[in-house]
């Protein structure tokens, strides 16, 4: 058997250390710097990714604030042009602008999702041509699911139509 001295084994690690440096000690990542990353990888999908329920208010607040200015729409059409006489048809599951003359003519139909639905207490939107309507009225858009709604309200007196979130 051949002995080595301990000058020869140093010898061979100073070669190789001046050969490769010290990449053979550092092979990878540790084990809490991974999970540092990830920790904050977590964090940062957590603070953006949107939860369902806010989903489903964004959906219920943009389909309200639609229907308020389409509802708004008939007032103004009415005001301006009161010779087509347009008018809104309400639907438990959406809504309809028309207009009368010269012939009864869709300008927009409008659908629901699954889970929402529509109450009202009159089927029709009216408006004079000075813009008040000939009926006061309270539209109820619901969110079945959550029971979350919103309301559309339409003043007699004044013609206002206001939105309560």
């Amino acid at each position: 058997m051949v002995a080595f001295s301990k000058s020869i084994l140093y010898n061979c690690n100073a070669f190789w250390k001046i050969k490769y440096g010290d990449k053979l000690n550092k092979k990878g990542y540790t084990l809490i710097e991974l999970i540092l990353v990830l920790a904050i990888l977590g964090i940062i999908l957590l603070i953006s990714m949107p939860t369902i329920s806010n989903i489903n208010d964004t959906y219920l607040n943009n389909f309200a604030r639609q229907l308020l200015y389409d509802i708004r729409f008939v007032k103004n059409m009415n005001m301006t042009e009161p010779v087509k006489s347009y008018n809104m048809v309400l639907l438990a599951d959406g809504y309809q602008v028309r207009y009368a003359n010269p012939m009864p003519a869709f300008h927009k139909v409008v659908d629901l999702r699954d889970q929402y639905s529509i109450s009202f207490y009159e089927n029709s939107v009216w408006f004079n041509a000075n813009g008040t309507p000939r009926r006061a009225q309270t539209i109820t858009i619901f969110n079945n699911k959550t029971g979350k709604f919103r309301e559309i309200t339409i003043n007699v007196n004044t013609g206002r139509i206001l939105l309560y979130e």
